[in-house]
């Protein structure tokens, strides 16, 4: 199942407070308080929603349009459903989705998949931790730049080496990071967190793990670049596609076509003259 891991959205009001957005978000944060906070990434104000130490939520505003709200990890999915039920509209920035399993060997066996399909497509790949030892090992598909990133790493090395020595053995954790580009922020801003699963290149990259079926791809403004192989098809179906419809005309349809193809790509026998001169 999907959970949000993170969620960052920019909701069009100028105050937090005077739009009554700090009263939803606290309605929803049950015993939290509203704190002075820093003011980040060029806006001139800050705040928290916050329970003692914890920061539940920051809000950032001033000196650009609306109010930035930021939530991450298990505070991700209370801040989509504050922001749903506040209904003022807002433009998401940065969204991530996760899912958890728990299996023996199954890190490797993801591993060599999302390597082997970024490899054909051509995307980034980045490998963290020891991949010698097989230790808290973490793999990043997709530029960090990119509107799509796809994370897979060692939930039970992570988990311990922040001091939480009861998690789970063999937890492998995928993540999915969305930063949409503008045109597609609207949109996004109504997806479920299984909706992340389906972004840009991700949805096919995970069918064909076997894991999923019938996702749908997403645009979230990412270019995705096909394989060699098809950039070739699609080359070849440019400069002879004329031709090929005329020789499906000449036996008889395109489902002929593929037979004549293939006698065409045979190897000619040996003719008399050619033997003697041999």
């Amino acid at each position: 199942m999907a959970n949000w891991d993170w969620y960052q959205s920019t909701v069009f009001v100028d105050c937090p407070q005077n739009s009554g957005l700090v009263g939803v978000l606290m309605k929803h944060w049950p015993d939290s308080d509203y704190a002075p906070g820093k003011n980040l990434n060029g806006y001139t104000h800050g705040g928290v929603i916050r329970r003692g130490d914890r920061i539940l939520c920051h809000l950032c505003w001033g000196g650009q349009p609306g109010v930035n709200c930021k939530s991450t990890s298990d505070e991700s999915p209370t801040l989509a459903a504050a922001l749903r039920e506040f209904g003022k509209p807002h433009n998401p920035t940065r969204v991530d989705t996760c899912v958890d399993w728990y299996e023996s060997g199954l890190f490797d066996k993801l591993c060599a998949h999302f390597v082997s399909y970024a490899t054909e497509n051509r995307l980034a790949i980045n490998q963290q931790g020891d991949w010698i030892r097989g230790e808290a090992r973490t793999l990043y598909i997709g530029s960090k730049d990119s509107p799509v990133r796809l994370v897979l790493y060692e939930k039970t090395a992570e988990r311990r080496s922040a001091g939480f020595s009861g998690a789970p053995e063999h937890w492998v954790r995928l993540e999915v990071r969305v930063r949409p580009k503008r045109a597609h922020r609207a949109a996004v801003s109504q997806w479920e967190p299984h909706h992340v699963l389906e972004a840009g290149w991700v949805a096919d990259a995970l069918m064909k793990t076997g894991y999923w079926q019938d996702l749908v791809m997403r645009s979230v403004g990412t270019v995705w670049r096909s394989s060699d192989e098809e950039r070739a098809r699609r080359a070849l179906l440019k400069q002879y596609g004329a031709v090929m419809a005329r020789w499906a005309q000449d036996v008889g349809g395109w489902d002929s076509l593929g037979k004549a193809i293939e006698q065409g790509l045979r190897p000619a026998a040996p003719t008399l003259e050619g033997a003697a001169t041999g």
